[in-house]
């Protein structure tokens, strides 16, 4: 039996990167997952690829700022799945490195409606449908190692992310009277398409092995290692006392 068997989940930007990490590893474990990606065509064959493998999966397009498209996707996982257990507030952006004097009002914006913004819209849409599943329910944010531990030329996604540390924190402390519970990946630099965004709009081998050389263990995180942390995280029976909890998946980077 699975560690989230007769579970289901909405995970956004489930179609690559982390989010894909998170769905693969959610299906193995007995969840159903509804992959809610701006991708429709992306998130439409991942589904299809996991269904021929036994799971249940279904895709739906979403943008984490129409709020009416993540209210749809809360709908269809209820009508397909029977429930709504677990939202993982994943979608977001990177951002290409920029100094302070060159960070415009218009990056900043960006960032944080799409990687802010767009996680409060995420879980706003997703309680009311966490309330009638009420014990066991979670919420699931992907924030980044950036907000534990800073770094230059990332002000924009930085600052955003440090907000979405703020809402889960905050949201934790809300829901737990309601045995909701509240999480927090924060991954460092990893083997997805969003690493070419960090390295200036271009990926080659020698921006992986410079990103991989500046954690200690000295490898890029990879969807799996994020999925893997995802599931703990979501299981009631390993993490059941566990809420405001922000779990580095870092290879070292913040200690």
């Amino acid at each position: 039996m699975g560690r989230l068997e007769g579970m289901a989940a909405v995970v956004t930007g489930g179609a690559s990167g982390f989010g894909k990490g998170i769905v693969e590893a959610f299906v193995r474990e007995g969840a159903a997952a509804m992959i809610a990606d701006i991708d429709e065509a992306k998130a439409q064959s991942l589904a299809e690829t996991l269904r021929a493998d036994g799971a249940r999966a279904a895709a739906v397009r979403v943008d984490v700022l129409d709020r009416a498209s993540l209210e749809a996707a809360v709908e269809a996982c209820e009508a397909q799945f029977g429930a709504l257990d677990i939202m993982v507030a994943n979608a977001g952006i990177g951002q290409r490195p920029a100094a302070f004097l060159d960070t415009s009002t218009d990056v900043l914006r960006q960032h944080f409606e799409v990687n802010a913004i767009g996680a409060v819209n995420s879980c706003q849409t997703a309680i009311p449908a966490l309330r009638r599943r009420a014990e066991g329910a979670s919420i699931l944010i992907t924030v980044s190692g950036i907000a534990l531990l800073p770094r230059p030329q990332l002000y924009g996604y930085g600052m955003a992310k440090a907000a979405a540390l703020y809402l889960m924190k905050s949201l934790a402390q809300e829901l737990a009277p309601e045995r909701i519970r509240v999480n927090g990946l924060f991954p460092a630099i990893g083997d997805t398409p969003m690493l070419a965004e960090f390295a200036g709009g271009t990926r080659s081998e020698a921006d992986e092995r410079r990103f991989a050389e500046g954690l200690p263990l000295g490898r890029l995180i990879t969807p799996a290692d994020v999925g893997q942390a995802a599931v703990f995280l979501s299981s009631p029976a390993e993490a059941g006392a566990m809420t405001g909890c922000a779990l580095p998946v870092d290879a070292g980077r913040c200690l």
